[in-house]
C-alpha cells in the first residue's frame, strides 16, 4: 500500500521554448505554465488543517512553493515560487513560467507555501532527489493543534518536458503530476458505540511520545526521534458516528501505546473520579492514520483498534 496523503495532479502546461515574457500571468496563452489540480481520495476531516481532498488543496489560501531544476541538479530554473488558486485555476504569483527549450526538469513542491513553525529546518532537496527536514516541539494537546496548526506535506515530479519523453514519469506531454506525500501520520480518537452519558471525562493522555526528530526521505527509516518523552493530552472525545472524527498529527515513531483516561462516573452512589489505563503498542508509520475507539468500564478501559490503520 502506498505511502500518499494526496495524489493531486497539478498540471502544468508546456511550452515550445523559453522566450516567452516572465512578468505578468496570461491565462489561455498555450506558452506559459498553467495547473490543474485533482486528488483521488476524499477523507474526512481533521482537526488539524490536512490537505484530503481538491477542494483543501484549492482553499489553501496561500497555495504551494514550487521549485524546478535542470534534471539530475541543483540548477535552479524556478526558484521556489508561489503557486496559488486563483479564479478558478493555479497560478504562478511571479508571473508567467515556461518550459526550457531543451532538456528535462525535476521539480519539488511543498504545501503549505509557508512552512509550518514546527518545520525548523528544511525543507531541502538534493540532486539525488532527497529530501529533508527537522520537525521540533509539533503540538502536543488538543488546543495545540486546532485549525490554524497546518500540515506539512511535499511532492516531486523528475524528469519532465514538454514532449513528454519520459513516458512513465509523464504520462501526458507537458503535464506534471506531483503527488503530495505525508511525512507525518495521524491518530483519531473516539467514543465507542455505546452509552457513556453517565461518564464526565476529564482527560485523555497518550504516554511518551516523541515530539521532534528529524526526516531524511532516503533513510531507512526516515524519522530519526529526538528530544525528550512528551504526553499527548486532550479533554474530548467525539461520539462513535461523528464526523469529523477528532484528529492529530504526530511524528512517525515506535510508540509503547501506555494510554490513561481520567473520568468521573457515578460509584456507590456517588460522583467518583477514575482513573484507566491500557497499553496498545503500535508502529504510526508516514502517510497512515490510527483511530484509537474507547470504552471505559467500571474497573477497566478498552481501546478498540480492530481495523484501526489505514491508508491516508
Amino acid at each position: 500500500m502506498a505511502k500518499w496523503l494526496i495524489l493531486a495532479a497539478i498540471l502544468l502546461s508546456g511550452c515550445s521554448g523559453d522566450d516567452a515574457p516572465n512578468n505578468a500571468n496570461n491565462n489561455g496563452n498555450d506558452s506559459d505554465i498553467r495547473f490543474n489540480a485533482d486528488v483521488w481520495r476524499v477523507m474526512d476531516a481533521t482537526r488539524a488543517t490536512t490537505f484530503d481532498n481538491a477542494a483543501a488543496l484549492q482553499g489553501e489560501t496561500e497555495g504551494f512553493t514550487c521549485y524546478a531544476y535542470t534534471a539530475e541538479t541543483t540548477t535552479s530554473y524556478i526558484n521556489g515560487s508561489n503557486v496559488r488558486y486563483v479564479t478558478n485555476e493555479w497560478q504562478f504569483q511571479d508571473g508567467r513560467h515556461n518550459w526550457p527549450a531543451s532538456g528535462s526538469l525535476d521539480f519539488f513542491a511543498y504545501m503549505p507555501a509557508t512552512v509550518p513553525n514546527y518545520i525548523t529546518a528544511g525543507p531541502t532537496y538534493s540532486a539525488d532527489h532527497n529530501v529533508t527536514f527537522t520537525c521540533t516541539s509539533l503540538p502536543n494537546t488538543a488546543a495545540g493543534q486546532d485549525n490554524t496548526l497546518k500540515e506539512f506535506v511535499y511532492a516531486m515530479a523528475l524528469d519532465q518536458d514538454k514532449a513528454g519523453t519520459n513516458s512513465s514519469a509523464q504520462p501526458t506531454p507537458g503535464k506534471v503530476a506531483l503527488t503530495f506525500q505525508h511525512p507525518f501520520a495521524r491518530i483519531k480518537l473516539r467514543w465507542a458505540d455505546y452509552d457513556h452519558s453517565g461518564i464526565t471525562l476529564n482527560s485523555v493522555t497518550l504516554k511518551s511520545i516523541k515530539q521532534s526528530g528529524s526526516y531524511d526521505k532516503s533513510a531507512i527509516p526516515q524519522w530519526t526521534t529526538s528530544g525528550e518523552d512528551v504526553n499527548f493530552t486532550t479533554t474530548t472525545l467525539v461520539n462513535y458516528d461523528s464526523a469529523p472524527l477528532t484528529s492529530y498529527l504526530v511524528i512517525p515513531q515506535d510508540w509503547s501505546g501506555e494510554i490513561e483516561v481520567s473520568a468521573i462516573w457515578t460509584d456507590w452512589g456517588e460522583p467518583l473520579s477514575h482513573t484507566v489505563k491500557a497499553s496498545v503498542p503500535t508502529t504510526w508509520q508516514a502517510g497512515y492514520s490510527y483511530t484509537y475507539t474507547f470504552t471505559i468500564t467500571a474497573t477497566d478501559l478498552i481501546v478498540d483498534t480492530e481495523k484501526f490503520t489505514e491508508q491516508w
